[in-house]
């Protein structure tokens, strides 16, 4: 059943109150509206004979001025529209709790991040299929890479080719008009360096090397969503989608069945304290939380280690031993903040009349550097090549680093760059400086956990992302760290940057970017990777594929393991860690689970 409307934000309008002997039902029952979920509800609806009900925790993307303006994600975060969940004290990173955004708004954290579009290195899926994903490999997602993407090229970027990309879907990507200068001085300092200049990060040749990203851009200088992109008017008017928001799905419903417990729909509030309402559906419920609040809702509703479940008081409907287990994120070693000389960053824009200008010039046309992006370029580079220069003259041996990555042509390593200060986006910039921050993103060994707190969705879960706990990661780490310290000394960056021959003040906003990276110690470093190290908003794998329950949460068609009606489809079920940003991975995926779930009925 369904309705002709927008949005609905009161439960009684499509679903009934759980003291009525009867139910409101819907073919699917997709709990999270986010970047999966938008997919999911769009495709499936396009059968006029399937009808779906969407959940979304937060409300409608429409009047959220960040979620629209290219350069103005960080504002985004630590607001309403982010979940803004901490981690535990990290033993490993100074006993700091660490932040974990995620979009809690239609669209979700493709309505807040960095509008990175980034495939990944071919050789994560390949490495997929070795760990039990049948069917995940490259070739398998590659249609639905395309079919998701409308590209538009830029004259200013030829190495970006129309034909490694998808043209008609609905998810518009391209190249900003916009870029700090600073930008390609990064570029051509990594080339420098013996990173090789690499056309587009999204080949089917793969990322390593250094280029600049490709953006979720619309074209007239906003972001494209995938909220945008899949849930547009004319699909939210469909009679077969309701997309509820500001509604809580408290937990998955069940029923015994002769193949063991069975989904049949799900309880939702608008409060822990509001009436409870229950929806059934009639072919499956399909979680679509993120790697965070899947599990989290998944163990709420007695789906998890039995030991943890029942500490928590929930009962146990079926003993799923790896739920919030493996958890993973990339780990930045802190932001290195450069001092760079006037005019070649965007740290004017802090000047609040700069910054209502160039607004101003956003609203009039969708133009201006406003419309550049946060993250506009990387290299995505391997610890052991040995064509790049990670060199420094301090005596004794470099800390032993065991490859990780997914294969040969894969990284383990990317330096991503802002052309301006950020700090950890936890507190504004400073005004009147100017300075670009990198930071080290790996492919990490180190796995964490999302545990329940107390019984209750409405109390957020433990996320122990256990920093450090490989020592091969803390390495990686601060080889990365060396290599961007470099950098920062390079012929070409000497005209951008004005650094001091070499500081001691660990005090400053600019060290370690002011220490000379021939006199710093491994030691100085590695306090500093403890201290500002963070995850860098990427996570996966907390309900990953497996092959059988003891080594993932869902099979290789996305069930979760001995419950009937019941998938998942998000990051959480990425078996690894991919080798790059993740949203455009999230998106295949959720593809290709659309068109399995068509060719089921």
């Amino acid at each position: 059943m369904g309705a002709s409307h927008s949005y609905v934000s009161e439960p009684a309008k499509f679903a009934a109150p759980v003291i009525s002997d009867t139910w409101k039902e819907y073919d699917y029952v997709i709990v999270g509206g986010g970047t999966a979920g938008s997919v999911l509800a769009s495709r499936l609806t396009e059968d006029p004979a399937i009808s779906v009900l969407l959940i979304e925790a937060g409300g409608p993307h429409e009047k959220e001025l960040f979620t629209k303006i290219p350069l103005g994600w960080p504002r985004a975060l630590k607001t309403p529209i982010d979940w803004a969940f901490e981690s535990t004290p990290q033993t490993k990173g100074g006993d700091r709790k660490v932040t974990i955004p995620r979009g809690k708004v239609v669209g979700g954290t493709s309505s807040i991040n960095a509008l990175i579009y980034q495939r990944c290195s071919p050789e994560d899926f390949e490495e997929w299929v070795r760990l039990g994903a049948t069917g995940w490999g490259y070739k398998d997602l590659l249609p639905y890479f395309e079919k998701s993407e409308s590209f538009t090229p830029h004259p200013r970027y030829p190495g970006v080719k129309r034909e490694n990309h998808g043209t008609s879907g609905p998810w518009k990507t391209g190249l900003p008009d916009e870029a700090a200068p600073v930008n390609q001085a990064i570029i051509d300092a990594c080339a420098e360096l013996g990173v090789k200049p690499i056309g587009d990060f999204n080949s089917p040749q793969g990322n390593l090397g250094v280029s600049n990203f490709t953006a979720t851009v619309d074209g007239k200088g906003s972001r494209h969503s995938v909220a945008i992109a899949y849930l547009s008017p004319t699909v939210l008017q469909r009679t077969n989608l309701t997309v509820a928001v500001h509604t809580t799905t408290e937990k998955i419903l069940f029923e015994d069945s002769p193949e063991g417990p069975r989904a049949v729909g799900v309880q939702v509030a608008t409060s822990a304290s509001s009436q409870k309402y229950r929806v059934k559906a009639k072919r499956e419920v399909i979680v679509c939380g993120g790697a965070v609040s899947t599990p989290h809702l998944l163990q709420v509703s007695g789906l998890g280690p039995k030991e943890a479940l029942e500490k928590a008081g929930v009962p146990v409907v079926k003993n799923l031993s790896q739920v919030g287990q493996k958890f993973q994120d990339h780990v930045a070693g802190g932001p290195v903040t450069f001092r760079a000389k006037p005019g070649f960053t965007l740290d004017y824009l802090n000047n609040p009349l700069s910054g209502l200008l160039a607004l101003a010039k956003w609203y009039w046309n969708g133009s201006g550097p406003m419309t550049a992006m946060g993250v506009p370029g990387a290299a995505f580079i391997r610890s052991d090549d040995k064509n790049v220069r990670f060199d420094t003259k301090l005596a004794g041996p470099e800390p032993a680093i065991r490859d990780l990555a997914a294969g040969p042509g894969a990284p383990d390593i990317e330096v991503m760059w802002f052309p301006c200060i950020t700090g950890d986006l936890s507190a504004p910039p400073p005004r009147g400086a100017h300075g670009i921050s990198g930071a080290m993103a790996i492919k990490p060994e180190g796995s964490g956990t999302v545990t329940l707190r107390t019984a209750s969705i409405y109390d957020k879960p433990d996320i122990d992302v256990r920093l450090f706990d490989s020592e091969n990661d803390y390495n990686v780490v601060l080889k990365g760290l060396r290599f961007v310290l470099r950098l920062g000394r390079t012929e070409r960056m000497k005209g951008v940057l004005d650094l001091k021959p070499h500081s001691t003040d660990q005090s400053d906003l600019f060290w370690p970017g002011d220490a000379d990276p021939d006199q710093i110690t491994d030691d100085e470093l590695r306090a500093y990777i403890r201290d500002h190290a963070l995850p860098i908003f990427h996570p996966t794998s907390s309900a990953r594929i497996g092959p059988d329950a003891e080594s993932g949460v869902v099979d290789a068609a996305l069930r979760v393991h001995g419950v009937q009606g019941l998938r998942v489809c998000d990051a959480s079920v990425f078996p690894s860690q991919v080798s790059g940003h993740p949203a455009a991975v999230v998106v295949a995926v959720a593809e290709k689970t659309a068109e399995m779930l068509k060719a089921s009925h």
